[in-house]
């Protein structure tokens, strides 16, 4: 049964989509709720869970359940999130400006990182001096993960947990529960974009009309490229019939297998380097862990430069056929993105969260009422033009994923017609560079708690907020300022 098990995993969460979907069409009024199938699906598949794993305890030969895994649907998550990356940085943009105000976004990912990372941190030292002693302190550092980044807690909180366990720590009892306490942040994350996010984006809209703003996100969807009009029934190789899906999933396996050999080869190079100074679990071991935790950020990068290779080539007729494909890409990372979802909140574990689940809870709270506020200030200076898109769009997305951010902004831009869709995922990975001091500050409270220096989570504390002001202030120097906003405020 081993060999299949990924394949039935996968054929349970299919089965709670099709669920999902029979649902909203047979209720009358579900679909004002607006919530996402993959977020439906995979609450039914946390619900099921507990009904199917008893069951297969208890049956046998062809009757014989197989039980729902944390770890395999965490391994699901791992890679679909990377591959929803890569697909959607593989797409062309063409749009005058794009990269100005993507540059914008991305200042804002890292101070959104930053804040998130200050309240979770801060809300967790909090609590291990009065009601939670024993909690981990790093605990709260899962809250930009777990908001920022999705389902990406889930695996972050594996790693801390594994490269801990190396120097015979325990940060959670077990790997399963650290498993579990990632992904409630990421699911209570997915909940605030919803149950929140909704409301204030039909608050935001009604807002809008009521003032008679106009509404960019609404506008008729813009004429199809001549080089995508070049491709209706021509084959994507000259003189040979390749299905387009079967170019856009090599171009995707491509730039994935290059994010793994990039990873391997620094994995090697720093542990050849610096781990005999640092010794075996040390910081070496955190950094690369966490490195390892977000290859699809390492992903979506290295897919925007292939992107970029390929679209040049084609615009010089280098190449004589259209090869990535927008619509295709599309599909095939949100497809990826939607499974992740619902995988990474059928993956929680709901016996072990009892210890934690009022920590989690004053953590996310915190977290999801500091998120509207600074994102409001934000769009509200930076994108007036489009504050509404941009401002459902970034509450989305650092709440839960880029996917739940474009869930949401369909909602007042159906076709993308604004600059928020592709400052969402080119924000991102510009934002890439910019968060490595960040990445290095998440070991903090791990080097703190391996070595018994409590002095680490105040600086923990203290670099990730002087950091932010850091950047703030050079978004808002007034040249940089004018010339980031340039396209997203001229009248």
């Amino acid at each position: 049964m081993q060999p299949w098990n990924l394949v039935i995993h996968v054929g349970y969460l299919v089965i709670f989509f099709i669920l999902a979907r029979i649902i909203r069409k047979s209720i009358p009024g579900f679909t004002k709720l607006r919530i996402p199938d993959a977020i439906l699906a995979g609450l039914m598949a946390l619900g099921a869970k507990y009904a199917i794993n008893p069951l297969a305890e208890v049956t046998s030969g062809v009757l014989a359940l197989p039980q729902m895994n944390t770890d395999t649907l965490a391994g699901i998550v791992y890679h679909l999130l990377a591959i929803g990356f890569i697909s959607l940085s593989l797409k062309r943009d063409d749009r005058k400006g794009r990269g100005r105000t993507a540059i914008s976004a991305g200042f804002y990912n890292v101070i959104s990182y930053c804040i998130q990372g200050v309240v979770g941190l801060g809300a967790t030292l909090i609590l291990t001096k009065t009601f939670f002693p024993d909690l981990f302190p790093g605990f709260g550092f899962l809250l930009p993960f777990g908001f920022a980044q999705g389902p990406m807690a889930g695996t972050m909180a594996g790693e801390w947990f594994d490269t801990l366990a190396k120097s015979g720590l325990l940060p959670f009892p077990d790997r399963v529960t650290a498993l579990s306490v990632g992904f409630s942040f990421s699911t209570i994350g997915f909940l605030w974009a919803c149950f929140v996010g909704v409301p204030l984006m039909n608050l935001l809209v009604r807002r809008r009309r009521r003032r008679k703003e106009p509404e960019p996100g609404f506008a008729p969807p813009p004429p199809v490229p001549e080089i995508e009009k070049t491709r209706e029934g021509k084959p994507d190789i000259e003189g040979h019939f390749v299905d387009r899906i079967t170019t856009q999933i090599v171009l995707i396996a491509g730039c994935y297998l290059l994010t793994y050999l990039i990873l391997r080869t620094f994995d090697w190079s720093i542990h050849a380097l610096l781990a005999p100074a640092s010794g075996e679990g040390g910081m070496v071991d955190t950094v690369v862990g966490i490195f390892w935790g977000i290859q699809f950020v390492f992903g979506a990068v290295i897919a925007t430069f292939v992107g970029k290779i390929v679209h040049k080539l084609e615009d010089r007729k280098v190449i004589k056929f259209p090869v990535t494909d927008n619509k295709l890409l599309q599909h095939v990372g949100g497809t990826a993105i939607d499974f992740m979802i619902a995988a990474s909140i059928a993956a929680i574990d709901l016996s072990v969260l009892q210890a934690y689940i009022v920590p989690i809870l004053v953590i996310t709270t915190a977290g999801g009422l500091v998120t509207i506020f600074y994102t409001w200030f934000t769009v509200r200076k930076v994108w007036p033009k489009t504050y509404v898109e941009h401002f459902v769009g970034f509450f989305g997305d650092h709440t839960g994923t880029v996917a739940t951010g474009l869930a949401l902004l369909r909602g007042v831009d159906p076709h993308f017609q604004t600059s928020a869709a592709s400052d969402l995922v080119y924000g991102s990975a510009i934002a890439l560079p910019l968060a490595f001091p960040l990445i290095l500050m998440a070991g903090l409270p791990l080097e703190g708690f391996r070595t018994g220096n409590p002095k680490l989570y105040l600086i923990a504390l203290a670099l990730p907020a002087g950091y932010a002001a850091l950047i703030f202030l050079i978004w808002f120097i007034r040249p940089v300022f004018r010339y980031l906003t340039k396209f997203s405020q001229e009248k």
